[in-house]
């Protein structure tokens, strides 16, 4: 049986903040960002985004807050101390929050300093993930709950980002105490309901990013809604359809892309019709080309973005849909490759909802964020989750809570 999360999780939802949580309130967040040449990049909407709910939640209760970063082996992962700096720039002077590496995150004087939080103080415990048990949910023996249990008051779960996910900080929260789902998350779930709740023809998604989601996701989704793709995925799409890209940008494809995506391409165009960029911007000899998809293999140059026929192109089926979903870039928008941001000046408006970290960052690096929300579009920190939810996925730790008086003991 598939769950309407928004609806079913209503009770759960942070109302009334000063009766719902108390010091001191164990808080599970998402700032999981990119990292460059191992300094993190601090503009980042989902930093914004939970430096807010931090904020906020601090003006009633003391906070213990757990996060990730990464995942072990890339180099991604680093300890979330650059974050508890950026953080406290983004906070108000009012409020102190702590940096607890992780060599201390389990000890008795970290137990003891949580026990005597107060409202506006805040502890941000290490990247979570240097902890082998967040990969592998126990309750029995636990020493995430052995640890919060007795000592934290109330749990707030507002790391959607990550509900696709089975890990030990998001489902012992109902274990330790009475969990709540997160101000920030019920937002999320209600763009989700929205456009799960409309006929799949009035919605479209633009896929794009460095990987291909889920193949029984995109199954999933691809049935309810007309797909357009950019970024490798939409390369990807267009190189099984038959089309050369050129030696250099096929050689990355096949680098980039495991044999089993190339698979699960092929399959989503036997099965859909997936558009797919008709052109490209291509950098060669240190100049940019706007290149058609059939011209692009007589280059030795590399695809940087789509080419603005693509956005004309896109633009045009999209706004006739009720709801347009951005999900990842569609070029290399860090070099300012910026044909994905006309895209969306092109589609804003009511209906306008982006997904995940790298899409978010590209519309504040170029400053259109305010403008999305002035205009009724949609900012959601979650991507893979989003999607997740879109396919009509369980999401494990929000069923936890929906039964949470079961599992407490």
């Amino acid at each position: 049986m598939k769950v309407d999360y928004y609806r079913a999780s209503r009770p759960y939802w942070l109302v009334n903040l000063a009766s719902q949580i108390k010091s001191p309130t164990l808080v599970r967040i998402d700032i999981n960002i990119p990292v460059v040449d191992g300094r993190i990049m601090e503009d980042n909407m989902r930093m914004i985004a939970y430096a807010h709910v931090l904020e906020l939640l601090s003006e009633y209760a003391g906070l213990v807050v757990t996060a990730h970063q990464g995942r072990p082996g890339n180099k991604d992962f680093i300890s979330l101390k650059q974050h508890w700096i950026v953080l406290r720039k983004l906070l108000p002077s009012s409020i102190d929050i702590e940096f607890i590496p992780a060599e201390k995150v389990f000890s008795d004087e970290t137990r003891e300093r949580v026990k005597e939080l107060r409202e506006k103080e805040i502890l941000l415990l290490d990247n979570i993930r240097m902890f082998k048990e967040e990969f592998k949910f126990v309750p029995e023996g636990s020493r995430f709950i052995r640890f919060f249990k007795g000592v934290i008051k109330s749990c707030v779960n507002d790391a959607m980002p990550v509900w696709h996910r089975a890990h030990t900080s998001l489902m012992a929260m109902p274990y330790i105490a009475p969990t709540w789902i997160g101000v920030r998350s019920v937002y999320e779930l209600r763009a989700l309901s929205e456009v799960l709740s409309e006929p799949g023809e009035n919605c479209g998604i633009v896929m794009g990013g460095a990987k291909l989601a889920k193949t029984r996701y995109l199954v999933s989704i691809l049935s309810r809604m007309e797909g357009f793709t950019g970024g490798l995925p939409g390369q990807l799409i267009a190189r099984v359809k038959g089309y050369d890209l050129g030696p250099r940008n096929n050689k990355f494809l096949e680098e980039k892309m495991p044999p089993e995506s190339f698979e699960a391409a092929r399959l989503l165009v036997r099965k859909f019709n997936i558009y797919h960029p008709i052109d490209f911007v291509v950098l060669e000899n240190g100049e940019n080309k706007e290149l058609s998809i059939d011209e692009v293999c007589k280059t030795n140059g590399i695809i940087m973005d789509v080419g603005m026929g693509t956005v004309e192109l896109y633009a045009e089926r999209l706004q006739e849909k009720t709801f347009r979903i951005r999900a990842g870039p569609l070029g290399v928008y860090e070099r300012g490759y910026n044909h994905g941001i006309l895209l969306t000046k092109r589609i804003a408006g009511s209906g306008l909802i982006f997904l995940g970290g790298d899409t978010t960052a590209e519309i504040v690096k170029y400053g259109l964020d305010r403008i999305i929300m002035s205009t009724g579009g949609m900012l959601c920190v979650s991507g893979g989750a989003f999607l997740h939810g879109l396919a009509c996925e369980p999401y494990p730790s929000v069923d936890l809570i929906l039964k949470q008086k079961k599992v407490r003991v």
